[in-house]
Protein backbone atom coordinates (compact mmCIF):
# COMPACT_ATOMS: atom_id res chain seq x y z
CA UNK A 1 0.00 0.00 0.00
CA UNK A 2 2.89 2.43 0.55
CA UNK A 3 3.25 2.70 -3.58
CA UNK A 4 -0.14 3.58 -3.58
CA UNK A 5 -0.95 7.85 -3.90
CA UNK A 6 -3.50 9.86 -2.79
CA UNK A 7 -4.61 12.81 -5.74
CA UNK A 8 -7.13 14.42 -7.22
CA UNK A 9 -9.00 13.51 -10.51
CA UNK A 10 -7.35 17.37 -12.32
CA UNK A 11 -4.02 15.87 -11.91
CA UNK A 12 -4.55 12.81 -14.30
CA UNK A 13 -7.24 14.16 -16.76
CA UNK A 14 -8.68 16.82 -18.44
CA UNK A 15 -12.42 17.45 -18.42
CA UNK A 16 -14.38 19.09 -20.74
CA UNK A 17 -18.12 19.87 -21.46
CA UNK A 18 -20.16 19.44 -24.35
CA UNK A 19 -20.68 22.29 -26.67
CA UNK A 20 -24.24 24.39 -26.52
CA UNK A 21 -26.15 23.58 -29.95
CA UNK A 22 -29.32 23.94 -29.26
CA UNK A 23 -30.68 23.88 -32.85
CA UNK A 24 -28.33 20.45 -33.84
CA UNK A 25 -28.70 18.70 -30.56
CA UNK A 26 -27.47 14.89 -31.49
CA UNK A 27 -28.61 13.43 -28.50
CA UNK A 28 -32.70 15.14 -28.96
CA UNK A 29 -33.24 15.33 -25.35
CA UNK A 30 -32.43 11.16 -24.38
CA UNK A 31 -29.36 12.75 -22.17
CA UNK A 32 -28.01 10.98 -20.50
CA UNK A 33 -28.32 7.67 -22.18
CA UNK A 34 -25.90 8.29 -24.47
CA UNK A 35 -27.15 6.08 -27.50
CA UNK A 36 -24.32 5.42 -29.38
CA UNK A 37 -26.66 4.93 -32.46
CA UNK A 38 -26.98 8.72 -32.25
CA UNK A 39 -23.58 9.71 -32.96
CA UNK A 40 -23.09 11.31 -35.74
CA UNK A 41 -19.68 13.17 -36.83
CA UNK A 42 -19.63 17.01 -37.75
CA UNK A 43 -17.03 19.47 -38.06
CA UNK A 44 -19.16 21.62 -35.77
CA UNK A 45 -19.91 19.34 -32.82
CA UNK A 46 -17.68 18.68 -29.66
CA UNK A 47 -16.26 15.43 -30.98
CA UNK A 48 -13.90 12.96 -28.56
CA UNK A 49 -12.09 10.35 -30.16
CA UNK A 50 -10.38 8.85 -27.02
CA UNK A 51 -11.35 6.88 -24.47
CA UNK A 52 -13.26 8.90 -21.78
CA UNK A 53 -15.75 8.83 -18.78
CA UNK A 54 -19.18 10.54 -19.36
CA UNK A 55 -21.40 12.09 -16.25
CA UNK A 56 -24.31 13.88 -16.67
CA UNK A 57 -23.81 17.67 -15.51
CA UNK A 58 -27.48 17.30 -14.12
CA UNK A 59 -29.92 15.24 -12.46
CA UNK A 60 -30.50 13.17 -9.86
CA UNK A 61 -27.77 10.66 -10.34
CA UNK A 62 -24.83 10.69 -11.87
CA UNK A 63 -23.94 7.75 -13.36
CA UNK A 64 -20.46 7.40 -15.10
CA UNK A 65 -20.46 5.71 -18.70
CA UNK A 66 -17.74 4.37 -20.22
CA UNK A 67 -16.57 5.25 -24.09
CA UNK A 68 -13.88 4.34 -26.29
CA UNK A 69 -13.19 5.72 -29.97
CA UNK A 70 -14.99 8.87 -31.16
CA UNK A 71 -18.72 10.12 -29.92
CA UNK A 72 -20.00 13.53 -29.50
CA UNK A 73 -20.92 15.04 -25.75
CA UNK A 74 -24.08 16.99 -24.89
CA UNK A 75 -24.08 20.29 -23.52
CA UNK A 76 -24.79 19.59 -20.14
CA UNK A 77 -22.54 16.75 -20.19
CA UNK A 78 -19.03 16.20 -18.55
CA UNK A 79 -16.29 14.19 -20.66
CA UNK A 80 -12.81 12.87 -18.41
CA UNK A 81 -10.39 12.48 -20.97
CA UNK A 82 -6.41 12.51 -21.80
CA UNK A 83 -5.68 10.29 -19.25
CA UNK A 84 -2.36 10.47 -18.02
CA UNK A 85 -0.43 8.59 -15.50
CA UNK A 86 -3.57 6.12 -14.80
CA UNK A 87 -5.47 3.38 -16.42
CA UNK A 88 -8.97 5.07 -18.32
CA UNK A 89 -10.64 2.05 -17.09
CA UNK A 90 -9.80 1.75 -13.51
CA UNK A 91 -10.51 5.47 -13.40
CA UNK A 92 -13.87 4.60 -14.42
CA UNK A 93 -14.43 2.60 -11.43
CA UNK A 94 -12.77 4.24 -9.27
CA UNK A 95 -15.54 6.93 -10.08
CA UNK A 96 -18.27 4.49 -10.01
CA UNK A 97 -17.09 3.02 -6.76
CA UNK A 98 -17.80 7.29 -5.68
CA UNK A 99 -20.54 8.19 -7.32
CA UNK A 100 -22.38 9.26 -4.34
CA UNK A 101 -19.74 12.45 -4.26
CA UNK A 102 -21.49 14.00 -6.96
CA UNK A 103 -24.78 13.86 -5.53
CA UNK A 104 -22.99 15.25 -2.25
CA UNK A 105 -21.42 18.18 -4.16
CA UNK A 106 -23.96 19.01 -7.03
CA UNK A 107 -25.79 22.51 -6.17
CA UNK A 108 -29.33 23.69 -6.82
CA UNK A 109 -32.57 23.54 -5.36
CA UNK A 110 -35.25 21.89 -7.96
CA UNK A 111 -32.17 20.75 -10.47
CA UNK A 112 -29.31 19.27 -9.14
CA UNK A 113 -26.15 20.56 -11.32
CA UNK A 114 -22.30 19.71 -11.60
CA UNK A 115 -19.55 21.99 -12.40
CA UNK A 116 -16.33 21.66 -13.58
CA UNK A 117 -14.70 22.43 -10.21
CA UNK A 118 -16.50 19.12 -8.97
CA UNK A 119 -14.48 16.78 -10.99
CA UNK A 120 -11.16 18.43 -11.42
CA UNK A 121 -11.82 17.99 -7.07
CA UNK A 122 -12.76 14.32 -6.89
CA UNK A 123 -10.60 11.95 -4.44
CA UNK A 124 -8.49 9.42 -6.14
CA UNK A 125 -5.98 6.62 -4.80
CA UNK A 126 -3.98 5.14 -7.38
CA UNK A 127 -2.23 2.23 -7.07
CA UNK A 128 0.52 1.69 -9.89
CA UNK A 129 -0.03 0.98 -13.10
CA UNK A 130 -0.13 -2.47 -13.00
CA UNK A 131 -2.33 -3.26 -10.24
CA UNK A 132 -4.68 -0.78 -11.91
CA UNK A 133 -4.57 -2.33 -14.76
CA UNK A 134 -5.05 -5.75 -13.29
CA UNK A 135 -7.95 -4.13 -11.12
CA UNK A 136 -9.46 -3.01 -14.23
CA UNK A 137 -9.02 -6.26 -15.97
CA UNK A 138 -10.95 -8.20 -13.25
CA UNK A 139 -13.69 -5.69 -12.84
CA UNK A 140 -14.45 -5.64 -16.94
CA UNK A 141 -14.39 -9.53 -16.87
CA UNK A 142 -17.16 -9.21 -15.09
CA UNK A 143 -18.70 -6.49 -16.58
CA UNK A 144 -18.30 -8.25 -19.98
CA UNK A 145 -19.87 -11.01 -18.36
CA UNK A 146 -23.05 -9.38 -17.41
CA UNK A 147 -23.74 -7.34 -20.83
CA UNK A 148 -23.26 -10.74 -22.23
CA UNK A 149 -26.04 -12.60 -20.43
CA UNK A 150 -28.09 -9.27 -21.11
CA UNK A 151 -27.58 -9.10 -24.90
CA UNK A 152 -28.74 -12.88 -24.82
CA UNK A 153 -31.82 -11.96 -22.79
CA UNK A 154 -32.43 -9.62 -25.60
CA UNK A 155 -32.03 -11.89 -28.22
CA UNK A 156 -34.60 -14.64 -26.18
CA UNK A 157 -36.93 -12.00 -25.49
CA UNK A 158 -37.02 -11.16 -29.34
CA UNK A 159 -36.99 -14.42 -30.21
CA UNK A 160 -40.37 -15.61 -28.05
CA UNK A 161 -42.03 -12.23 -29.09
CA UNK A 162 -41.24 -13.63 -33.14
CA UNK A 163 -42.64 -16.72 -32.38
CA UNK A 164 -45.54 -15.44 -30.13
CA UNK A 165 -46.39 -12.99 -32.74
CA UNK A 166 -46.00 -15.74 -35.66
CA UNK A 167 -48.61 -17.95 -33.73
CA UNK A 168 -51.43 -15.70 -32.63
CA UNK A 169 -51.11 -13.17 -35.24
CA UNK A 170 -50.02 -14.23 -38.32
CA UNK A 171 -51.16 -18.08 -38.15
CA UNK A 172 -53.89 -17.44 -35.82
CA UNK A 173 -56.71 -20.05 -36.75
CA UNK A 174 -60.78 -18.95 -36.88
CA UNK A 175 -61.50 -21.79 -34.91
CA UNK A 176 -59.76 -20.56 -31.75
CA UNK A 177 -61.81 -19.29 -28.63
CA UNK A 178 -61.15 -15.92 -27.28
CA UNK A 179 -61.18 -14.92 -24.30
CA UNK A 180 -60.55 -11.72 -22.52
CA UNK A 181 -56.99 -11.46 -20.64
CA UNK A 182 -59.18 -10.84 -17.49
CA UNK A 183 -60.03 -14.75 -17.70
CA UNK A 184 -56.79 -16.18 -19.14
CA UNK A 185 -55.39 -14.74 -15.55
CA UNK A 186 -55.58 -13.62 -11.85
CA UNK A 187 -54.40 -10.01 -11.65
CA UNK A 188 -53.56 -9.77 -7.82
CA UNK A 189 -53.53 -5.95 -6.90
CA UNK A 190 -50.72 -4.82 -4.67
CA UNK A 191 -51.46 -3.59 -0.71
CA UNK A 192 -51.10 -0.18 0.38
CA UNK A 193 -47.80 -0.91 1.99
CA UNK A 194 -47.92 1.64 4.28
CA UNK A 195 -50.31 0.37 6.03
CA UNK A 196 -47.96 -2.87 7.15
CA UNK A 197 -44.71 -1.13 8.35
CA UNK A 198 -42.21 -3.78 9.95
CA UNK A 199 -42.93 -5.27 13.11
CA UNK A 200 -39.07 -5.79 13.92
CA UNK A 201 -35.90 -6.03 11.99
CA UNK A 202 -35.80 -9.12 10.85
CA UNK A 203 -39.54 -10.61 10.31
CA UNK A 204 -39.31 -7.83 7.29
CA UNK A 205 -39.22 -7.13 3.76
CA UNK A 206 -38.92 -4.43 0.70
CA UNK A 207 -41.42 -3.10 -1.21
CA UNK A 208 -41.82 -3.46 -4.66
CA UNK A 209 -42.90 -0.54 -6.21
CA UNK A 210 -43.14 0.77 -9.69
CA UNK A 211 -39.64 3.05 -9.96
CA UNK A 212 -38.26 -0.73 -8.38
CA UNK A 213 -40.03 -2.52 -11.25
CA UNK A 214 -37.59 -0.57 -13.39
CA UNK A 215 -34.57 -0.37 -11.28
CA UNK A 216 -34.82 -3.08 -8.81
CA UNK A 217 -34.83 -3.11 -5.22
CA UNK A 218 -31.76 -0.64 -3.54
CA UNK A 219 -31.10 0.74 -0.42
CA UNK A 220 -33.75 3.12 -0.38
CA UNK A 221 -36.50 1.25 -1.22
CA UNK A 222 -39.16 1.03 1.64
CA UNK A 223 -39.76 -1.98 4.14
CA UNK A 224 -42.92 -3.55 5.23
CA UNK A 225 -43.95 -6.65 7.51
CA UNK A 226 -43.56 -9.84 6.11
CA UNK A 227 -46.37 -11.20 8.09
CA UNK A 228 -48.77 -10.77 4.78
CA UNK A 229 -50.85 -12.50 2.55
CA UNK A 230 -48.58 -15.04 0.88
CA UNK A 231 -49.60 -13.88 -2.35
CA UNK A 232 -48.96 -10.68 -2.14
CA UNK A 233 -45.06 -11.72 -1.90
CA UNK A 234 -43.20 -11.43 -5.08
CA UNK A 235 -40.52 -14.18 -5.74
CA UNK A 236 -38.02 -13.95 -8.58
CA UNK A 237 -39.79 -15.25 -11.48
CA UNK A 238 -43.25 -13.84 -11.05
CA UNK A 239 -44.96 -11.75 -13.65
CA UNK A 240 -45.98 -7.95 -12.97
CA UNK A 241 -47.70 -5.78 -14.36
CA UNK A 242 -47.26 -1.55 -13.57
CA UNK A 243 -50.87 -0.50 -14.48
CA UNK A 244 -50.17 2.90 -13.03
CA UNK A 245 -47.80 5.82 -14.05
CA UNK A 246 -45.35 4.14 -16.17
CA UNK A 247 -46.91 0.84 -17.58
CA UNK A 248 -44.41 -2.31 -17.88
CA UNK A 249 -44.90 -5.74 -17.77
CA UNK A 250 -41.78 -7.87 -16.30
CA UNK A 251 -40.94 -11.24 -15.11
CA UNK A 252 -39.28 -10.00 -11.73
CA UNK A 253 -35.96 -10.40 -11.57
CA UNK A 254 -35.10 -9.33 -8.00
CA UNK A 255 -35.10 -10.62 -4.44
CA UNK A 256 -38.15 -11.58 -2.48
CA UNK A 257 -40.51 -8.05 -1.87
CA UNK A 258 -44.19 -7.30 -0.88
CA UNK A 259 -46.29 -5.92 -3.78
CA UNK A 260 -47.37 -2.43 -3.36
CA UNK A 261 -50.37 -0.88 -5.02
CA UNK A 262 -50.55 -0.08 -8.45
CA UNK A 263 -49.01 -3.38 -9.28
CA UNK A 264 -50.25 -6.27 -10.49
CA UNK A 265 -49.18 -10.18 -9.60
CA UNK A 266 -50.23 -12.03 -12.77
CA UNK A 267 -50.61 -15.51 -12.36
CA UNK A 268 -52.75 -18.50 -13.96
CA UNK A 269 -53.91 -22.10 -12.91
CA UNK A 270 -54.74 -22.72 -16.47
CA UNK A 271 -52.10 -21.68 -18.69
CA UNK A 272 -48.20 -21.39 -18.89
CA UNK A 273 -46.23 -18.60 -17.58
CA UNK A 274 -45.41 -17.14 -21.00
CA UNK A 275 -48.81 -17.48 -22.90
CA UNK A 276 -50.25 -14.64 -19.75
CA UNK A 277 -46.90 -12.72 -20.01
CA UNK A 278 -46.72 -12.37 -23.80
CA UNK A 279 -50.36 -11.33 -24.12
CA UNK A 280 -50.22 -8.91 -21.50
CA UNK A 281 -47.02 -7.48 -23.54
CA UNK A 282 -48.95 -7.74 -26.63
CA UNK A 283 -51.61 -5.52 -25.15
CA UNK A 284 -49.68 -2.96 -23.81
CA UNK A 285 -49.04 -0.29 -25.97
CA UNK A 286 -52.86 -0.25 -26.31
CA UNK A 287 -52.78 -0.04 -22.47
CA UNK A 288 -50.41 3.05 -22.78
CA UNK A 289 -52.37 4.70 -24.92
CA UNK A 290 -55.71 4.33 -22.70
CA UNK A 291 -53.86 5.31 -19.65
CA UNK A 292 -52.53 8.31 -21.56
CA UNK A 293 -56.22 9.24 -22.21
CA UNK A 294 -57.05 8.49 -18.64
CA UNK A 295 -54.07 11.17 -17.38
CA UNK A 296 -54.26 13.87 -15.03
CA UNK A 297 -51.49 13.57 -12.34
CA UNK A 298 -51.28 9.88 -13.07
CA UNK A 299 -52.37 7.69 -16.02
CA UNK A 300 -53.55 4.26 -15.50
CA UNK A 301 -56.15 1.57 -16.71
CA UNK A 302 -58.83 -0.13 -14.75
CA UNK A 303 -59.49 -3.66 -14.62
CA UNK A 304 -62.41 -3.42 -17.28
CA UNK A 305 -59.52 -2.96 -19.97
CA UNK A 306 -58.28 -6.12 -19.12
CA UNK A 307 -62.07 -7.33 -20.05
CA UNK A 308 -61.94 -5.80 -23.47
CA UNK A 309 -58.12 -7.12 -23.85
CA UNK A 310 -59.08 -10.13 -26.15
CA UNK A 311 -56.55 -13.30 -26.27
CA UNK A 312 -57.08 -16.07 -28.86
CA UNK A 313 -57.33 -19.97 -27.32
CA UNK A 314 -55.09 -22.78 -29.17
CA UNK A 315 -56.51 -26.13 -28.93
CA UNK A 316 -54.55 -28.16 -25.61
CA UNK A 317 -52.51 -29.89 -28.03
CA UNK A 318 -51.82 -27.12 -29.73
CA UNK A 319 -50.65 -25.35 -26.91
CA UNK A 320 -48.63 -28.16 -25.63
CA UNK A 321 -46.87 -27.89 -28.65
CA UNK A 322 -46.44 -24.55 -28.55
CA UNK A 323 -45.31 -24.54 -24.72
CA UNK A 324 -42.70 -27.00 -25.75
CA UNK A 325 -40.98 -24.33 -27.82
CA UNK A 326 -41.53 -21.19 -25.70
CA UNK A 327 -40.89 -22.58 -22.13
CA UNK A 328 -37.19 -23.09 -22.14
CA UNK A 329 -36.84 -19.56 -23.56
CA UNK A 330 -38.53 -18.19 -20.67
CA UNK A 331 -36.73 -20.52 -18.57
CA UNK A 332 -33.41 -19.63 -19.77
CA UNK A 333 -34.30 -15.90 -19.70
CA UNK A 334 -34.67 -16.40 -15.76
CA UNK A 335 -31.55 -18.46 -15.28
CA UNK A 336 -29.39 -15.57 -17.16
CA UNK A 337 -31.04 -12.58 -15.18
CA UNK A 338 -30.69 -15.07 -11.94
CA UNK A 339 -26.09 -15.07 -12.88
CA UNK A 340 -26.51 -11.34 -13.92
CA UNK A 341 -27.73 -10.40 -10.29
CA UNK A 342 -24.91 -12.97 -8.90
CA UNK A 343 -22.36 -11.38 -10.91
CA UNK A 344 -23.71 -7.74 -10.41
CA UNK A 345 -23.47 -8.80 -6.33
CA UNK A 346 -19.71 -10.02 -6.78
CA UNK A 347 -18.53 -7.03 -8.97
CA UNK A 348 -20.15 -4.96 -6.12
CA UNK A 349 -18.66 -6.40 -3.53
CA UNK A 350 -15.23 -6.82 -5.03
CA UNK A 351 -15.18 -2.96 -6.24
CA UNK A 352 -14.41 -1.28 -3.02
CA UNK A 353 -12.37 -4.04 -1.70
CA UNK A 354 -9.89 -3.88 -4.62
CA UNK A 355 -10.15 -0.08 -4.93
CA UNK A 356 -9.33 0.48 -1.19
CA UNK A 357 -6.53 -2.27 -1.28
CA UNK A 358 -8.52 -4.58 1.06
CA UNK A 359 -8.28 -7.47 -1.60
CA UNK A 360 -5.08 -7.77 -3.43
CA UNK A 361 -4.46 -9.47 -6.58
CA UNK A 362 -1.63 -11.52 -6.88
CA UNK A 363 0.51 -11.26 -9.85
Amino acid sequence: MSSWRECKLGDVAEVKTGKSNAQDSILNGIYPLFDRSQIVKQSNRFLFDDEAIIVAGEGKEFIPRYFSGKFDLHQRAYAVHKITQAIPKYIFYAIWANKEYFESVAVGSTVMSLRLNHFTEFPLTLPPLEEQKEIAEVLSSLDDKIDLLHRQNRTLEELAQTLFRQWFVEEAKEEWEEKPLSKIADFLNGLACQKFPPENDIDKLPVLKIKDLKDGISENSDWVTSNVKPGYIVNNGDVIFAWSASLMVKIWDGKQCVLNQHLFKVTSKDFPKWFYYHWCKFHLDNFIAISSAHATTMGHIKRGDLDEAMCMIPSDHELQDMNEKMSPLIEKLENNSKQIKHLENLRDTLLPKLLSGEVRISG
